[in-house]
């Protein structure tokens, strides 16, 4: 067992490496387990007021995620149906923008909230009844964009391209990566990460009292009260690497080593 605390990375295979690197060029030990695993959805599932005859084009096409670019935009590419020289493409953070932007699409996003709600906030939807927006996200997941912009009078259609799944590690592997790393925090990108970890460490909950959970949002936050978690919570201003980059800095000046 190491003496020096380290951080965990929970973030999916493939998507952690900038965070980490980041964490370790400020001085961090970091230990990596991701708290999920991403699979892709070989053909987009679509759902919505538009019926699967009548696809036509969209005004409108949110990525929600990196991953939704990673799995989703050549399938949105090739169904030419779906797009024209009108339509706007958005991303909700930065990361995805810039996967949108080496794809050759200028995406427009939130340059400063940086998430669903921050989005809405865009002059594009200011008037957006009976325009047709497609989501590109995740199965499942949150529905608040879908519902608001519905309400708003769009007619909304959710493309599924990929799928969340727990990660496949037993309950006593993770408890004694934690233990035998010394890890003091653990930071979660995602409700469903947060749910998967309390999960598996189950009632051991308490003997990780001295453990700091470092969510993406207030929203995540509640997902763990909810969930059960007692102990220490911290909220960074979002899901990109600097917003948590700089959380840890502002806990180490308070609590850390």
């Amino acid at each position: 067992m190491t003496n020096r605390k380290s951080i965990l990375v929970t973030r999916p295979f493939g998507q952690a490496d900038s965070l980490i690197n980041g964490l370790s060029a400020i001085g961090c030990l970091v230990s990596y387990q991701p708290m999920l695993e991403i699979q892709r959805i070989e053909s987009l599932y679509f759902s919505g007021s538009i019926p699967g005859s009548q696809l036509a084009h969209f005004q409108h096409i949110i990525f929600v995620s990196s991953n939704a670019v990673r799995f989703g935009l050549s399938q949105i590419l090739s169904s030419h149906s779906f797009i024209n020289k009108n339509t706007n493409f958005y991303a909700v953070g930065s990361a995805t923008a810039k996967l949108l932007w080496e794809a050759g699409i200028e995406a427009i996003s939130p340059k400063d909230k940086m998430t669903s709600e921050g989005l809405l906030e865009l002059a594009s939807f200011s008037k957006v009844s009976g325009e047709n927006v497609a989501l590109i996200k995740g199965e499942g997941g949150r529905d608040y964009l879908a519902k608001v912009l519905q309400e708003w009078g769009a007619k909304v259609t959710s493309f599924d391209c990929y799928r969340r799944v727990a990660p496949k590690i037993s309950p006593i592997t993770l408890i004694k990566l934690v233990e035998d790393n010394n890890i003091a925090m653990a930071i979660f990108s995602s409700g469903e990460g947060v749910l998967n970890f309390l999960s598996l460490i189950g009632e051991k909950q308490e003997i990780f009292s001295d453990l700091t959970l470092l969510v993406a949002s207030h929203r995540i936050a509640k997902i763990a009260r909810n969930a059960g978690w007692k102990n220490n919570l911290l909220v960074a201003d979002n899901a990109e690497d600097n917003s948590f980059v700089k959380a840890v800095v502002e806990w180490w000046r308070c609590c850390g080593e």
